[in-house]
């Protein structure tokens, strides 16, 4: 729930955003939305206890432990929400042979490992 997604292959991370740029985006977001409940996680209780130390501490402000579990869940619904739409179109991604596949327009899409190499290749030029 807070830790973000890594991609398998960078085969992978380029096929989902070329099947779906906003489904990646989302993702981004929801990973840098989970990153940050898990930032929560541990800063809370520390601003909790800083509070109890410095007199401040108000017995209301203990909802405050809710904020990193409620991030890690919005952070989880979008990345969820983004792979939906990586499936909508048929996204897939195939491990063993390095190729994402989808179908975009009733047609066929893939993105190998020949593909990225070759555009590494040319950008080197």
């Amino acid at each position: 729930m807070f830790i973000p997604r890594m991609w398998s292959d960078e085969v992978e991370r380029i096929g989902k955003q070329r099947c779906t740029p906003i489904g990646y985006a989302l993702q981004g977001i929801g990973d840098l939305t989970g990153f940050v409940g898990l930032l929560a996680l541990f800063g809370m209780p520390v601003y909790l206890a800083y509070a109890g130390f410095s007199g401040s501490f108000r017995w209301p402000l203990l909802w405050l432990l809710a904020v990193p579990v409620l991030l890690g869940v919005v952070g989880w619904a979008t990345v969820s929400f983004s792979w939906s739409l990586a499936y909508r179109k048929r996204f897939n991604y195939d491990q063993e042979r390095r190729v994402s596949s989808w179908v975009e327009n009733t047609q066929e899409r893939t993105y190998t490992f020949d593909d990225w190499q070759a555009e590494q290749t040319h950008r080197a030029q």
